[in-house]
């Protein structure tokens, strides 16, 4: 398995890997796919944001992503994180056939290292309330903040500070 930074490159691998994912979820509601905007800013050269990519086989099977963007948020945050960096963890995806091989972890062991190398004041993540992923991030201690709706989509928000 090789992991490795995402580049434009890849965006229709990981449209296919996103459509494939929401296509098998028993819950549609558990992904919120990124729209083609999002992608347009998420796979640009310049940009902040890092999708890391785990291949087997140069398939693309998971992938997990560092968002800086995050004013979709602002209303949603306690006030006195307004002011400070932050970050979105996000688009946590694994193909169902390697599902429970520990790519996940993989991936969030990666994408620490790039966060300790980032001047980030906390993370967030969002989870639908029914999704498993709720008590993955829960354990990496992250804090329910609240439950909302963003684009149609009820969400628990927990935020971590670094």
């Amino acid at each position: 398995m090789t992991i490795r930074i995402l580049n434009s490159s890849d965006r229709e691998a990981f449209f296919q890997l996103s459509k494939e994912i929401v296509a098998t979820l028993t819950n549609k509601d558990w992904l919120i796919p990124m729209t083609e905007e999002e992608a347009d800013a998420t796979f640009r050269d310049d940009s902040e944001d890092i999708v890391l990519g785990a291949f087997i086989d140069n398939r693309l099977v998971a992938t997990l992503g560092l968002f800086h963007d995050i004013r979709d948020y602002a209303e949603e945050l306690p006030d006195n994180f307004l002011a400070l960096n932050g970050a979105e963890i996000g688009e946590a995806m694994v193909r169902p056939d390697f599902r429970r091989n520990g790519l996940m972890n993989q991936l969030v062991e990666a994408l620490q290292a790039h966060i300790q190398n980032s001047s980030l004041d906390y993370l967030l993540a969002t989870a639908h309330p029914d999704n498993v992923s709720n008590h993955l991030i829960q354990k990496a201690d992250f804090t329910l903040h609240k439950v909302f709706e963003r684009r149609g989509y009820t969400r628990n928000m927990y935020i971590k500070k670094l």
